[in-house]
């Protein structure tokens, strides 16, 4: 699912910049816009949070799950998380040695499988200290079941803060996101589903969208046609909206209550065109010829035919990856 935005006076702010302002703060380990951390996004820009982190950060790790990964990928590069003290990033459910002199950030999702991992890590003093930041709410009972995980296992001491984050999309460009669903237009459009399985389905969706009501900063107006999926995600996201007043704050005095962004909730099978059509622009070719996935384009390249002159050998061909930025970068 892709979403483009168009929220109201933007400046030098955007949604991919309140996203990387709410995971640099993550990243800081310090009391940086302390009353910022538990919601996504902050009035500083990322500039000055990089200066304030040199001056404060220790080294740290950062493990992340796949899903997360998708997540910060597209917003900093490995020199970026070098500049934020990130000496190592590793996947969560790889092989990791113990590092117990050094803090980790953990960056997953508050799945009972991660819970379990880290409840794992923290028993073993695998690092210094363990900074639990999710991406999108930990439910009330889960924390609990985790709580009582850790107790036990004896690794209490091993946690030094948990935080949900709410940055449970995928910014590709400034303001255009997915909610990295792979293949949720089969999921509910699929005949044999159940409606235990359309209530996951569009809660997993209101969920995503809360994040980037919550990163933005301002409550939207909602607008979706009457029955079916899009009424039923835009009732989760406005009770989600109520549940948590205090995370949808005005930032920078920008967002106010008469200049509010309207957020459209449609079924795809009301436009199933729009996705076929070609655009001349270089990234529909990018997206018709390569592959690519967040922001990382993958392409052969066949090497100078004079090196394997003479030698009765084709010349070989090299597979390789190049980070693009729709926001920065000219074509």
């Amino acid at each position: 699912t892709m979403v483009a935005i168009s929220p109201p006076t933007q400046g030098p702010s955007g949604l991919k910049a309140a996203q990387l302002s709410a995971v640099t703060n993550m990243l800081a380990l310090s009391n940086i816009d302390a009353d910022d951390n538990n919601k996504s996004g902050s009035g500083s820009t990322y500039g000055q949070q990089q200066q304030q982190q040199r001056d404060a950060n220790p080294w740290k790790l950062l493990i992340y799950d796949t899903h997360t990964r998708s997540i910060i990928s597209p917003l900093l590069s490995v020199s970026q998380l070098r500049s934020n003290g990130v000496t190592l990033h590793l996947l969560l459910n790889s092989d990791r040695e113990p590092i117990p002199d050094v803090p980790a950030v953990y960056f997953v999702q508050p799945t009972q499988e991660n819970l379990s991992i880290i409840a794992r890590d923290c028993s073993r003093n695998l690092y210094e200290r363990a900074h639990l930041h999710f991406s999108t709410r930990i439910e009330r009972p889960v924390m609990e079941e985790f709580a009582r995980l850790v107790v036990n296992t004896g690794g209490l001491s091993s946690v030094a803060s948990v935080h949900d984050q709410f940055v449970d999309f995928v910014c590709l460009e400034n303001n255009l996101f997915s909610l990295n669903v792979p293949q949720s237009y089969c999921v509910y459009n699929n005949p044999g589903a159940t409606e235990r399985d359309m209530e996951l389905a569009m809660g997993n969706i209101a969920t995503g969208l809360f994040s980037v009501v919550a990163t933005l900063g301002c409550v939207p107006v909602i607008r979706c046609p009457r029955g079916g999926a899009p009424e039923m995600v835009a009732r989760k996201l406005c009770k989600l909206i109520a549940e948590h007043p205090t995370l949808i704050r005005s930032k920078d005095g920008l967002h106010k209550s008469h200049n509010r962004p309207v957020l459209v909730i449609m079924d795809r099978n009301m436009d199933l065109i729009t996705p076929v059509q070609h655009a001349s622009t270089y990234q529909a070719l990018v997206d018709d010829v390569l592959d690519h996935k967040a922001n990382r384009v993958e392409f052969n390249v066949k090497q100078d035919a004079n090196a394997t002159a003479g030698r009765g050998r084709a010349p070989p061909v090299v597979r390789k990856k190049l980070d693009i930025d729709p926001d920065i970068d000219p074509f």
